[in-house]
């Protein structure tokens, strides 16, 4: 009767750790995928929002223009300079294209700079762990995970004068 009672304590040992190997292994899968898709879409879509007006003629300030925002002299051709408006529908656009859809996101825009190019965005992704709702867990059965990430766009011309 011992010995029996030995297989059954290391058999559920054995399948409990099962079970908490596969949750930190998908954890860890999903939050390098999150990590990357952020960085990919960032980039991507400070590419997608730069100013080709600047770029050839130089920066122009308007009354539109975020003067907080604006940090390089107008009128020198060659500036690198996004749009923030474009800068922020063309992320969330490819975000939504990307996503898992088994997942809530949430997305914080910290700080958007139009020149020189610099973006700082958090994802918050909840992760649902429904494999312990099937044994009817009243407690919460999800996890938050936060990456975040500042992107700064700069080209040839930016290196050669920084050395």
């Amino acid at each position: 009767m011992n010995e029996s009672l030995w297989m059954y304590f290391f058999m559920v040992m054995g399948i409990l750790g099962i079970v908490i190997i596969n949750v930190f292994s998908n954890v860890l899968i999903n939050n390098e995928q999150n990590y990357y898709l952020l960085k990919e879409v960032t980039e991507a879509a400070l590419y997608d929002a730069v100013d080709q007006n600047a770029l050839i003629d130089g920066v122009r300030i308007t009354k539109d223009t975020d003067l907080e925002a604006m940090h390089c002299e107008p009128g020198i051709p060659g500036t690198v300079r996004i749009i923030k408006e474009k800068f922020v529908e063309s992320f969330i656009k490819r975000l939504a294209f990307s996503v898992d859809l088994n997942r809530n996101y949430k997305v914080i825009i910290h700080d958007i700079d139009e020149c020189p190019p610099k973006a700082s965005i958090t994802l918050v992704a909840s992760e649902r762990f429904s494999f312990v709702e099937f044994f009817k867990v009243t407690y919460n059965t999800s996890a938050e995970i936060t990456n975040g990430l500042t992107g700064i766009l700069e080209n040839k011309t930016t290196r050669e004068h920084d050395n």
